[in-house]
C-alpha cells in the first residue's frame, strides 16, 4: 500500500504520533497496572489496556486503515524495484 505520506514506524512497532510526527512513542503503564501507548513529546496516548495486540492496533490505526509491517516492507519492495 503506497500512501502520499506513510507513517513511520518505530523499534517497537509503533507508529510516529499522529499529532506531532515524534517517533519517541512507547509503552507506559499507569498506576493501576493498566498500559497505553503514549508519545514522549506532546504525550498524545491510546486509552488505557490489558491487551497488548489491541492497544498496538489502537495506535497504529489511521483513517481506517491498520498499518502493519507488511505495509512498510512492501513500500521498501516497490522502492527497490521502482514501483
Amino acid at each position: 500500500m503506497s500512501a502520499p505520506h506513510m507513517p513511520m514506524m518505530n523499534e517497537q512497532g509503533f507508529l510516529n504520533c499522529p499529532f506531532c510526527g515524534c517517533d519517541e512513542v512507547g509503552i507506559a503503564i499507569d498506576e493501576d497496572g493498566w498500559e497505553y501507548i503514549e508519545c514522549g513529546d506532546c504525550y498524545c496516548r491510546t486509552d488505557a489496556f490489558r491487551n497488548r495486540e489491541l492497544m498496538t492496533k489502537s495506535w497504529n490505526t489511521r483513517n481506517g486503515h491498520l498499518y502493519t509491517e507488511d505495509d512498510f516492507n512492501q513500500e521498501a519492495e516497490e522502492r527497490d524495484h521502482g514501483l
